[in-house]
């Protein structure tokens, strides 16, 4: 069986809270791994804990959970979850960028652009 991943790129609005629920997972192989670094609140995370307990999804990762710090979320106990701590992004390549840009903003403002 081939695995599949469901990788999550959504913003938290009302239509995306919980889009990722119980019905969602249960159409899922059970092989199925199911990545989230967009935003807490997009999966249900008692739907995705219990589908993970239960052996009916293969695997999660989630960088962002709907209560941060997730220090005591029980996701964590799980062998077939991993996380991080909402940092994924915080790349070299990133920060490097984001220097710039504010550098930038500060040019723009001290000349009186902005």
């Amino acid at each position: 069986i081939r695995d599949s991943y469901v990788s999550l790129h959504v913003p938290l609005l009302d239509s995306t809270k919980h889009m990722i629920d119980a019905e969602k997972i249960a159409t899922m192989k059970h092989t199925s791994r199911i990545i989230n670094t967009s935003r807490g609140g997009v999966i249900d995370e008692e739907a995705l804990y219990n589908a993970l307990k239960n052996g009916n999804l293969g695997g999660a990762a989630l960088d962002v959970f709907e209560v941060e710090p997730a220090t005591s979320n029980k996701l964590r106990e799980l062998p077939n979850f991993i996380s991080t701590p909402h940092m994924g992004a915080q790349t070299k390549e990133a920060q490097s960028l984001a220097a710039n840009v504010i550098a930038e903003k500060i040019i723009q403002i001290l000349r009186g652009v902005i």
